[in-house]
């Protein structure tokens, strides 16, 4: 069964409302794959003259860091904002050297929840909690160090009061046109609803439906 989710960890859909609400500045929004992408597109407040970019449906895990710096570019330099996990970080975690040799006002929210999330809930729904590979077997690094090690100024929080002052931080004079990086530590157990439920149409969905079992089809 699934775990309960800690009162005193940031809920990933009022953080997302906060985000939004600091980074008027910023040009586009651009979300990878998973979790973040989920919670990044029920909860942002986008402004008029803002983009938001995703590979939605094609589930094309490492997209938004590169993805970031060609949007920037198109934009001639403008600051744009990348959501993306912990796993989607590390596939293309290279381009941190392209963003700082270019010089890029990119501002990274890593949502560090330490596990492949959407998978983990899936396997929560059909799997019995077994974890193969998602959370057992699975380590993701200190992004803060990381971005450090490229000279990227980078924080890390992991309480709901930290929160406005860390995206307040993101976007003050120092900032406004570097790369930054604010590592978001979330409960690995922290869901992504409302979720179609395998078997349910589309206007029962978890956590209020459950989803047939798999073997049944």
């Amino acid at each position: 069964m699934p775990k309960t989710v800690a009162e005193d960890t940031i809920n990933p859909n009022i953080f997302m409302h906060q985000l939004s609400a600091a980074s008027t500045s910023a040009s586009a929004y651009l979300a990878d794959v998973g979790a973040h992408q989920m919670w990044a597109a029920q909860s942002l407040e986008i402004s008029d003259g803002q983009l938001f970019l995703t590979s939605g449906g094609m589930g094309a895990m490492g997209f938004a860091l590169p993805a970031s710096i060609g949007a920037s570019l198109a934009l001639n330099k403008q600051p744009v904002v990348v959501i993306i996990g912990d796993g989607c970080m590390q596939l293309n975690i290279q381009e941190l050297q392209t963003i700082v040799r270019n010089k890029l006002p990119i501002k990274m929210i890593v949502m560090n929840n330490r596990n492949l999330g959407m998978i983990r809930q899936f396997q929560d729904s059909y799997f019995e909690s077994r974890y193969q590979s998602t959370y057992w077997g699975y380590t993701a690094p200190d992004f803060e160090k990381i971005a450090a090690a490229y000279g990227i100024s980078a924080k890390t929080i992991s309480r709901p009061d930290e929160v406005d002052a860390a995206v307040n931080w993101m976007w003050n004079t120092n900032n406004e046109k570097n790369p930054v990086l604010i590592q978001v530590m979330v409960d690995p157990h922290t869901n992504t609803y409302p979720k179609i439920a395998f078997g349910k149409p589309i206007t029962e969905m978890e956590p209020f439906a459950k989803p047939i079992e798999m073997e049944g089809t």
